[in-house]
């Protein structure tokens, strides 16, 4: 591990997951301050935020395929840079908006801008770093990020709304300067020739192989549980602790904070096991049921819970969510140097993006079924989908990733 750490890029990029994750989760914290400085009150906070949590993740379904293909074809170093400067500018001109216009429209820049960060991130360092330390140092990468999430969170309870827009902007800018000395991979720069560069960050490339569209859609159901817990169970907090009837007053920052603490060390952990059974599918298979287990069953130990016995619980439900970053790891692997950026930013923000059709539908079925019925019925099939598709990924533990995706595969 120490001579993991001592990788310049690893450092870099942490740091570039820890502003993305800061900024992501802000929205979350001042959700409910920030609505009501608007005149909005009552139920239309929750409709109205979900709505702007939806804009925000459409933003990121179209930044998740353009900074792949830009990281494919000009390069991971490039993907970073534009990417960085787009939310960082959006997040700090959020500090000033005054409709709902202005928020919409910001939130979908940034949710453009945020798309860029994990993808490249993981495809440099995947590329940079050995085979059999590869998912060690996506681990760590995404355990930096989360404590960025868990710092936004402490921060926003520190200062109005407008300011914590402010701070995560000027993070944004303060990675971009930190940013000059990177470089791409070699495998990367050494793979593109003048015959086959047409190929990196080929659309038409990526799905014209059953193989690998089957991957994607499987990788896809794979991460869907992660953000059924982040999108729903996190954002939503206040909600859940009124149905839950605990004895104080719960807030969105505090369960995110404890949530995210809870994936910093579910990440390690996910991480290490992944190192000790050489293998990323029964890493991402045990965490999967233990966090179905935690996440479904969560109103159990909840119910006239105290607000620090709520916040645990969250904590508990953040450790079995904590596999994103070696399933991102994985997804990286699957695909060959001249898709691997298009393919693993096109995921993660899919991935993202799903909290858009699962809040919809806790919208729908809310009114029927109730908050926790609801939570517990999406909750169970998106973790069905999601250890199936485990049991269904190729192992690429041990994967030599110096290749190129061709038309020939099949």
């Amino acid at each position: 591990m120490r001579e993991i750490l001592k990788q310049k890029v690893l450092w870099i990029a942490a740091f570039g997951y820890f502003v993305d994750l800061f900024d992501l989760i802000l929205y979350g914290a001042v959700r409910v301050d920030s609505l009501k400085s608007l005149g909005y009150q009552g139920n239309d906070i929750f409709s109205v935020g979900a709505t702007l949590l939806n804009i925000q993740m459409a933003g990121m379904l179209l930044g998740g395929l353009m900074w792949g293909v830009i990281g494919d074809r000009r390069g991971r170093r490039e993907a970073l840079f534009g990417s960085i400067f787009i939310y960082s500018l959006a997040t700090f001109l959020n500090a000033y908006v005054h409709d709902f216009a202005g928020y919409a429209t910001l939130r979908f820049l940034a949710g453009v801008g945020l798309a860029g960060e994990l993808g490249a991130a993981i495809t440099l360092i995947s590329e940079a770093l050995p085979g059999p330390v590869r998912g060690m140092g996506s681990a760590f990468v995404a355990s930096v990020g989360f404590l960025g999430a868990a710092v936004s969170s402490y921060v926003c309870q520190l200062m109005s709304w407008q300011n914590a827009y402010r701070v995560g902007g000027t993070l944004g800018f303060l990675l971009l300067l930190s940013r000059f000395s990177i470089q791409d991979s070699l495998i990367f720069v050494r793979s593109r020739t003048h015959e086959n560069k047409d190929t990196f960050g080929s659309l038409a490339l990526a799905f014209q192989s059953k193989r690998r569209l089957k991957t994607f859609l499987l990788a896809l159901l794979a991460g869907i549980p992660v953000w059924y817990v982040a999108g729903i169970l996190g954002y939503f907090a206040p909600e859940f602790a009124k149905e839950l009837k605990t004895t104080g007053v719960v807030t969105a920052g505090t369960t995110i904070m404890m949530g995210y603490l809870g994936s910093i060390l579910g990440d390690i952990a996910c991480g290490l096991l992944s190192q000790k059974l050489k293998s990323r599918k029964k890493a991402v298979l045990y965490f999967m049921i233990g966090g179905a287990l935690l996440a479904i069953l969560h109103p159990l130990f909840s119910f006239h819970a105290s607000p620090l016995r709520f916040y645990w619980v969250r904590f508990a439900i953040g450790f079995g969510n904590g596999f994103f970053a070696i399933l991102i790891a994985w997804i990286a692997e699957m695909f060959g140097t001249n898709l691997r950026a298009t393919m693993t930013s096109t995921l993660a923000n899919l991935i993202r993006a799903s909290v858009i059709p699962l809040t919809l539908g806790f919208q729908y079925l809310n009114p029927h079924f109730g908050m926790l019925w609801t939570s517990a019925l999406l909750g169970s099939v998106c973790f069905t989908f999601g250890i199936l598709a485990v049991l269904k990924l190729p192992e690429t533990f041990h994967r030599d990733l110096n290749y190129l995706e061709t038309t020939a595969a099949c």
